[in-house]
C-alpha cells in the first residue's frame, strides 16, 4: 500500500479530537485508521456523506435541536422571498 501526505497543515480542532481519541481507543484503533475507513466508506458510498454532515452539525442538548431537519432546509433568504412573491400575486 502506499502513503500519501496530504498536507503539511492538516489541522483539526484539539477539543474534537480529545473527544473522539477516547471513542476510538474503545474500539482499539488509531486516529488514522478512522479517517482511513471514513476515506473508504465515502468511495464505496457518497452518499454517506451528507448523512455524516448532518449528524455532525445536529445540535443537541436544547428544544431548537430537536427541530433540525424536521422543519425544512429553506435558508431564511429562500423564505423571504417566498413571502414577497406571494404578497405581489394578492
Amino acid at each position: 500500500m502506499h502513503t500519501v501526505k496530504i498536507r503539511k497543515n492538516f489541522l483539526f480542532d484539539k477539543e474534537v479530537v480529545d473527544k473522539v481519541q477516547k471513542i476510538i481507543q474503545q474500539e482499539h484503533k488509531s486516529l488514522t485508521e478512522i479517517i482511513s475507513t471514513y476515506f473508504k466508506a465515502i468511495t464505496k458510498e457518497p452518499e454517506i456523506l451528507r448523512s455524516i454532515e448532518k449528524h455532525a452539525n445536529k445540535r443537541t442538548g436544547s428544544f431548537i435541536g430537536l427541530l433540525d431537519h424536521e422543519i425544512g432546509d429553506e435558508g431564511y433568504k429562500e423564505m423571504k422571498k417566498e413571502m414577497l412573491t406571494k404578497d405581489k400575486h394578492l
